[in-house]
């Protein structure tokens, strides 16, 4: 004997009611809970502990180039509104060259070799993030 639920292959109006509340509540999370534009967002450039640089990256309004001379392998940060990578190092993993570009607080830029970090903080709101179990 086959039970209700195998003979039901439709799905009913409270499926496609769930659906629809399912995708208005992820819309809401997408345009109402994103970081606001404009936010003060700061880069920390220290080498070997010490603070080597500061930079508003929401106030640059041309691109900045900064030689690191200082470090076991000279490196080139560029620094543009809103964003900062490291450009180029004679690092041997050119792992901090291939982090690209950072913009939001709380990412960072480390060159193991060099003993560098590029750290960004602000007061743009971390974004949203959850675990389903």
């Amino acid at each position: 004997m086959r039970s209700p639920a195998a003979d039901r292959r439709r799905p009913t109006l409270w499926d496609g009611l769930v659906a629809l509340i399912t995708v208005a509540f992820a819309v809401f999370l997408v345009f109402f809970l994103r970081p606001t534009e404009g936010s003060a967002i700061i880069a920390v450039v220290t080498l070997d502990g010490e603070t080597v640089v500061q930079y508003r990256l929401d106030q640059l309004s041309q691109p900045v180039t900064l030689d690191v001379e200082d470090g076991a392998y000279p490196l080139t940060i560029r620094a543009e509104q809103g964003r900062i990578c490291i450009e180029h190092s004679d690092c041997p993993s050119q792992d901090c060259v291939r982090t690209g570009w950072i913009s939001r607080p709380g990412q960072q830029i480390i060159c193991l070799p060099d003993r560098l970090i590029i750290s960004l903080s602000g007061t743009e709101p971390e974004p949203f993030d959850a675990v389903t179990g």
